[in-house]
């Protein structure tokens, strides 16, 4: 008798065979369904006053929606866990018609907290107030240096984890290098990241408890066609209008430094690009700079919060008038921690477009669910 075809697939696979009634095998999980959570940020803002720096489109007074999110999160016990996050308005540029585009979207294997493994679109590791959460940061906007010099989000795989019970952490990753949404590669290389931040000290100044961190990461990449804005770019030498678009070779570096004790918090930080464009515009190579100091205090504890902030951007060293210069004063209200909190800011910019002094005032309200 010829064997049927059931028991044939079974020899195959490895698997018994079974016959009559009987069903060949069925797929079953091996932990419980997963944990699957949605979640959603909403943060409705307010500008006023002169345009600001080069990241706001104009100085036309406007309410927006800075950022309108929707989330999934879940977790299997097999030991993944699991995000996806759309973005349905996400710019500070002037918008005719908002659409859906993911943020994050990536599957992490955590079975072991010193070596996690993701893979997908996410932070890269690289700029601490870059991969500081949106929604608690401590002025509305994060830097000009970082929103410039900074990576963002990538499609990638990354390496990370805590060591030290947690008083030492890094992240290593490979990423295509070429910004957001993009589900290809501009060249056959990729981006190269690294991280590594600590806790080198945890006590008391006076009764109130301290600790103090600090961190470095650095970057390197050889691009054929990723948009970068301010820095005078040109991969088109030919045409009269400069496109903004690098191909060449780059490569990062950032230190970082943040000190809390008790309704204190100093955060600083610097990062600094070398670019080496293949077309020589602006030049051959040259550096892109800059950073920023911040100081918060909490007048009210855990109601209302003070910050300063000083920053500075400069697109080229080998320049002398392009370098954008601002300070930010503001308070933070909250009324139920970060899920619901009211932000004001006011800056005051010196930047290089337009020539005189810029005065801005930015209010946020924030709901997170």
């Amino acid at each position: 008798m010829r064997p049927t075809l059931p028991v044939l697939l079974a020899l195959c696979l490895g698997l018994p065979a079974v016959t009559g009634a009987q069903t060949l095998g069925v797929i079953k999980p091996a932990g419980k369904e997963p944990t699957l959570t949605f979640g959603g940020l909403l943060q409705v803002q307010l500008d006023v006053g002169d345009r600001g720096d080069s990241r706001f489109a104009n100085d036309n007074d406007r309410f927006y929606l800075r950022r309108a999110r929707f989330n999934a999160t879940g977790r299997f016990l097999e030991e993944f866990d699991f995000r996806l996050e759309l973005d349905l308005a996400g710019s500070l540029s002037n918008t005719a018609s908002l659409r859906a585009q993911m943020t994050d979207g990536f599957i992490n294997w955590n079975r072991y907290p010193g070596a996690n493994v993701r893979a997908g679109q996410f932070k890269t590791p690289f700029g601490f107030e870059q991969l500081f959460g949106d929604p608690r940061l401590l002025t509305i906007e994060r830097s000009l240096a970082n929103d410039r010099l900074a990576l963002n989000r990538q499609i990638g795989v990354q390496v990370g984890g805590d060591l030290l019970e947690k008083r030492l952490s890094y992240a290593l990753g490979a990423f295509n290098g070429n910004s957001v949404n993009n589900n290809f590669n501009d060249d056959d290389r990729f981006l190269t990241v690294g991280r590594l931040s600590g806790v080198p000290w945890q006590g008391k100044i006076g009764s109130a408890s301290a600790s103090w961190a600090v961190g470095g990461n650095g970057f390197s990449a050889k691009d054929a066609n990723v948009p970068l804005s301010d820095l005078g770019l040109d991969s088109t030498p030919s045409t009269p209008d400069r496109d903004g678009i690098f191909s060449g070779e780059r490569r990062g570096l950032g230190v970082d430094t943040q000190l809390q004790a008790g309704p204190f918090e100093l955060w600083a930080e610097y990062l600094s690009v070398r670019f080496e464009p293949d077309s020589r515009l602006p030049r051959s190579s040259f550096d892109s700079d800059g950073g920023y100091v911040q100081g918060t205090y909490f007048i009210l504890p855990n109601r209302l919060q003070a910050v300063l902030k000083y920053e500075t951007f400069d697109p080229n060293s080998r320049r002398d008038d392009d370098e954008t210069d601002t300070a930010t004063l503001g308070a933070t209200v909250y009324l139920k921690g970060h899920d619901l909190k009211l932000m004001l800011n006011y800056l005051r910019t010196e930047a290089p477009v337009p020539l005189e002094s810029q005065d801005k005032i930015i209010a946020r309200l924030q709901v997170i669910f």
